[in-house]
């Protein structure tokens, strides 16, 4: 499990501590030291478990992405980006899921999982979850893969409809290549999509994807500077969505594979792929994720100062502290333009 760092008094960082980040980045000093919330193989290896628990990262300007931690959907309002094209409203989810595969001396490991309506579960990415933690706000997943060990983290860029998928190579013996499946929609976050024969229509343009769902509308950009590229067009119809069959509503929907983004990680290497409404989006994965960690220890910061305890405060406030910010969104209004 991640060792998360407190702000105490003349605390060290440990050598343990110094391993488990990545990419020379520093560690966070308000971060609780152990997640308050936290699953290991007995939740994640099992889908009827994992799929429960569910995760949410925003942008302050009403965008989110969310998800459950098996990686499959089970909602209308899961998904990687969540745009707010007239923030805080207009929600469109534009980037469903990744579907990746991992391949390891000479073998594959899927780490994504989807239901289907036919009632299979393929590929069953769950089984390879070692565990599962909450970074702040941030998820975390760890894969076993053979001898390797992969992390995963997605967060969003505050006040800009741009998430990042950042992968980190932190255990292995050889090279890991990852090829990620991505699968976008475009459609509004209360609606679900059954495709038909539509085409939507994508540009590779270097380092990403340009994805334009028609004419008008808002064009949005997969991003990686680390990966090879390549474009598609496949539906993947009938993605079974339990969770709107318990509401009563349409449970199945279709996402459009629009390319596939193919990675090559070393040991304690990263590499990121940025999802945006915006074409000049910061592809610097470290940087806009050691930006996130400094909000959220200045969102700490300040609610420590106005409340003041005799005692370091426990990881479990210090995750509510963050949690409830999430739900805080800055609209303009007249007069008022940092109305919240």
């Amino acid at each position: 499990m991640a060792t998360q760092i407190k702000k105490l008094s003349g605390s060290p960082v440990t050598s343990l501590q110094k391993r488990q980040l990545s990419d020379g980045e520093s560690p966070s000093v308000h971060m609780p030291r152990i997640p308050a919330v936290s699953f290991g193989r007995e939740i994640c290896g099992f889908l009827e478990q994992a799929e429960q628990r569910e995760w949410l990262v925003t942008n302050g300007i009403g965008g989110f992405a969310s998800g459950t931690v098996s990686g499959n959907l089970t909602r209308r309002y899961h998904g990687l980006l969540f745009a707010a094209l007239h923030a805080p409203v207009g929600r469109m989810q534009m980037v469903a899921k990744f579907d990746e595969t991992a391949g390891y001396n000479g073998a594959d490991y899927p780490l994504a999982t989807n239901r289907w309506v036919s009632g299979s579960v393929e590929p069953k990415g769950y089984l390879n979850i070692e565990s599962f933690h909450l970074e702040g706000t941030t998820p975390v997943w760890r894969f076993a893969i053979g001898d390797a060990l992969l992390e995963k983290r997605i967060w969003m860029q505050q006040a800009e409809n741009t998430t990042f998928v950042r992968y980190s190579l932190i255990r292995a013996s050889n090279v890991l290549e990852l090829e990620c499946k991505a699968l976008v929609n475009y459609r509004d976050y209360h609606a679900t999509t059954h495709a038909g024969n539509w085409q939507i229509q994508i540009e590779n343009i270097g380092n990403g994807l340009k994805v334009t769902a028609f004419d008008g509308a808002t064009p949005f950009y997969l991003s990686s500077p680390e990966a090879l590229i390549e474009t598609r067009h496949d539906w993947h119809r009938d993605c079974f969505l339990p969770l709107e069959q318990y509401r009563g509503l349409d449970t199945s929907e279709d996402h459009l594979l629009a390319g596939l983004f193919r990675l090559q990680l070393q040991l304690g290497r990263s590499a990121t792929i940025v999802l945006s409404t915006y074409p000049d989006a910061e592809l610097d994965g470290a940087k806009t994720l050691a930006n996130r960690r400094q909000l959220e220890d200045s969102l700490l910061a300040a609610w420590e100062n106005t409340n003041k305890l005799a005692s370091p405060t426990p990881g479990w406030i210090e995750q509510l502290v963050l949690n409830a910010n999430q739900f805080i969104v800055k609209r303009d209004l007249p007069g008022d333009p940092d109305a919240r």
